[in-house]
């Protein structure tokens, strides 16, 4: 029973304290969470746990555990804000990924990133071409914050006129990544390394080995960015 009671009090404490440092890092949305947030939820799980099932661990030195990590990060982000070169030791910075429509290789190999995961971010705010991306900036917590080209931002239906005029959405492909040809992606979309080498080089006047990745859509058909760009 003793036992049961010292349990119910470690896991009381443990809730508290993930609530206090819930607290400390702010009203942030889980898309805003840096990866030193991360961090700081990591260990403060760490300390629960080994609390919680390591029964010879006294109550008041879980306490002391939970008090010194949560006035440490409080520390932390309280000196982050005061001080503009420790926050960006500590959180980083934003990056420009994508400049006037070229990707930054720098900034995603520094980033492990590869062009399929930018298509990803993009996908999520609803951009499924890397063709209308202008600008795009790496945000700390991983996300992107895109400026579409004005000719690419999208325009309410109702507000053109002869929609017969206009095709039918397309999902777009992604060809030729990081310099290496996608064989599956172009097997699902019903073609070979032939077609892809022809059309590539009609549409966009670069041969495969010249590119550093490019995606293809049946409406607008190929966009492709050299590999010295």
């Amino acid at each position: 029973m003793e036992d049961m009671l010292t349990y119910v009090v470690k896991l009381t404490t443990g809730l508290i304290g993930v609530i206090i440092v819930i607290r400390l890092l702010g009203k942030k949305e889980m898309a805003q969470i840096t990866p030193l947030d991360f961090v700081y939820a990591l260990i403060l799980g760490s300390v629960v746990e080994e609390a919680l099932y390591e029964t010879t661990m006294p109550f008041y030195e879980m306490l002391f555990a939970l008090a010194y990590w949560a006035l440490l990060i409080y520390v932390i982000e309280k000196f982050a804000l005061k001080n503009e070169r420790f926050r960006r030791v500590m959180k980083g910075k934003p990056e420009l990924l994508i400049n006037d429509g070229i990707i930054d290789v720098k900034v995603m190999d520094k980033n492990n990133m590869d062009v399929d995961e930018v298509r990803e971010l993009l996908r999520m705010q609803k951009i499924f071409s890397l063709k209308s991306v202008k600008y795009a900036v790496l945000e700390n917590s991983g996300m992107l914050s895109v400026i579409q080209y004005a000719s690419e931002e999208p325009a309410v239906r109702r507000d053109l006129k002869g929609d017969d005029e206009y095709d039918e959405n397309e999902v777009t492909h992604l060809f030729v990544d990081a310099g290496k040809i996608e064989h599956e992606e172009l097997k699902r979309a019903g073609f070979d390394e032939e077609w892809l080498r022809e059309k590539l080089e009609k549409d966009t006047d670069y041969d495969v080995d010249e590119v550093y990745f490019a995606e293809w859509n049946r409406n607008t058909g190929f966009f492709a960015q050299a590999k010295d760009k």
